[in-house]
């Protein structure tokens, strides 16, 4: 018989032993991690950064249901962010990116961060279709509600689902702390980021709700490096990361499910070298993916591309379009009215060249005659951001 865990010194250990020689090597990533986002952060125009972090929701709903064994293509997330054609599919990437968009909003700590983490999954499971709500044993899960049975994911059989308070309380207690004295920078900021990853582990471990847990997981990630002053404008994309080496992943953090190995392997009743290899492996991803996104949207990189894709790729638009997106890109914002000025183009042909790019999404506005703003419509990623997504996705004609 398979003995639950009932216990919450089971999850132990729920940091890493700063004896542990891994400690300081995680720690100078938790460092480098947060260098790099903040450099990256300080780069862009801030309306820009709202452009981008636009498209970052649609890259963190694809890759977190790809990971999850769901494919939904760039363009139904895109009509999903603009509530068209309601598909189940289409559900499903709706009710990520309205969940993970309020997530975005919120702040996480001690007393919040269960709310939170219940609010994610009820925001994310009470827009999805019957069918994607029935379980296994026949019954329906209740979006924004605990398990009340036992589950087993593979080898791992969760904690008790009559002791789930106590472990969840556990977590709350010490994962709060560390988000509680991430604001005194230091030291406390760089444990409060390798505690986020560790976090992430234990929360899938104890496996709170019957479905749904990955993805709520993957938010509740986010929005806790948020705290920790990382991503905080969410331009890149840890989902992405994870997505892109997927088993490596679901490997790893199987490998952290288990039980202390010996005498070395620190005092806990799991493995503490099982962790320190997820998280060193989980930091990497992180730090890849800030790096990539940076490199993405460099200035000089990004106006390269950009100006081929204007005046190539897109031989029907006029080659004065690339001087509007330019502006937008690196200013944030621009009046209508100033389109002539910045195409040299007659006002009247300018007029009708910034009409052509805010109907296609190359630009953006939140009123029928404000300012203008950058966009990064679906149709011109593979050209324009490479990589983003697999090239057959983004090349899907629909």
């Amino acid at each position: 018989m398979i003995e639950l865990y009932d216990e919450p010194v089971q999850m132990e250990p729920l940091f890493i032993d700063s004896s542990r020689p891994a400690y300081g090597a995680l720690i100078g990533q938790a460092h480098e991690l947060s260098e790099a986002s903040a450099c990256f952060d300080a780069s862009m125009a801030p309306l820009t950064a709202r452009s981008l972090s636009e498209l970052v929701a649609g890259m963190n709903c694809y890759y977190s249901n790809l990971i999850e064994g769901h494919h939904t293509l760039p363009f139904e997330i895109e009509q999903a962010l603009h509530n068209l054609k309601k598909t189940d599919i289409k559900s499903l990437a709706s009710a990520h990116i309205e969940a993970d968009q309020w997530a975005q909003t919120q702040s996480v700590d001690r007393d919040s961060i269960l709310p939170f983490a219940l609010e994610t999954h009820r925001r994310f499971c009470e827009q999805l279709p019957s069918d994607l709500l029935a379980l296994k044993d026949g019954s329906s899960m209740i979006p924004g509600k605990f398990r009340m049975r036992e589950v087993q994911v593979g080898r791992h059989v969760a904690p008790k689902a009559d002791k789930l308070d106590r472990f969840l309380d556990r977590f709350a207690t010490a994962y709060g702390g560390y988000l509680g004295k991430a604001k005194l920078g230091g030291i406390h900021k760089l444990e409060a980021i390798l505690a986020t990853f560790v976090a992430h582990h234990r929360f899938v471990w104890i496996h709170p709700f019957p479905d749904g847990n990955g993805r709520v997981s993957r938010i509740l990630l986010d929005a806790m490096l948020r705290e920790c002053g990382v991503n905080q404008a969410s331009l890149w994309s840890m989902s992405r990361g994870f997505a892109k080496t997927a088993e490596e992943y679901k490997s790893m953090l199987a490998e952290a499910d288990q039980p202390r190995m010996g005498d070395l392997d620190g005092r806990g009743n799991l493995s503490e070298k099982a962790l320190i290899v997820f998280c060193d492996y989980a930091m990497k991803t992180a730090i890849d993916q800030t790096k990539f996104m940076a490199q993405m949207f460099a200035l000089d990189k990004f106006k390269s591309r950009a100006e081929h894709f204007f005046r190539t790729v897109r031989f029907d638009l006029k080659p004065e379009s690339f001087y509007l997106y330019l502006q937008a890109f690196t200013n944030g914002e621009f009046e209508r009215m100033e389109a002539g000025r910045i195409t040299g183009l007659p006002e009247r042909t300018a007029r009708n060249v910034l009409n052509q790019l805010i109907q296609e999404g190359f630009l953006v506005s939140d009123t029928p005659k404000g300012k203008v703003r950058v966009g990064f419509p679906v149709h011109a990623l593979g050209s324009l951001l490479p990589n983003l997504y697999p090239a057959g996705d983004v090349d899907f004609v629909r």
